[in-house]
């Protein structure tokens, strides 16, 4: 579960930082093209998204620990997203390879 409200998280800030207007596309994939076609729409989206994942992390364990959790990987994949989406680390199948991996950890371990 944790994984998943993480990945919720990354991709809520990988809309918001992909509707800045300060981020110079180095590649024009087309679900990029697509973000930059309707930014407004896609902000709104990752948004609600970032919500959505706040509002399960305090359900899932009260409100500071949730809120601290949420707020501790907004940063971390914050950072992560900044790093390396100019290097074209984050592809959709590089992301759904590692979501799956640690999806995988988290149910054995």
């Amino acid at each position: 579960m944790i994984t998943t409200l993480y990945f919720i998280i990354l991709i809520g800030f990988q809309l918001w930082y992909l509707t800045s207007k300060q981020v110079k596309y180095a590649y024009t994939a087309a679900y990029v093209l697509n973000i930059k076609k309707n930014p407004n729409g896609y902000r709104i989206a990752g948004g609600i998204l970032l919500l959505i994942a706040a509002a399960i992390f305090v359900m899932r364990m009260g409100w500071m620990s949730g809120l601290s959790a949420w707020l501790v990987g907004l940063m971390g994949i914050g950072g992560l997203v900044v790093m390396l989406a100019p290097f074209q680390y984050l592809r959709p199948i590089t992301v759904i390879i590692l979501y799956i991996f640690f999806l995988i950890l988290e149910l054995f371990i």
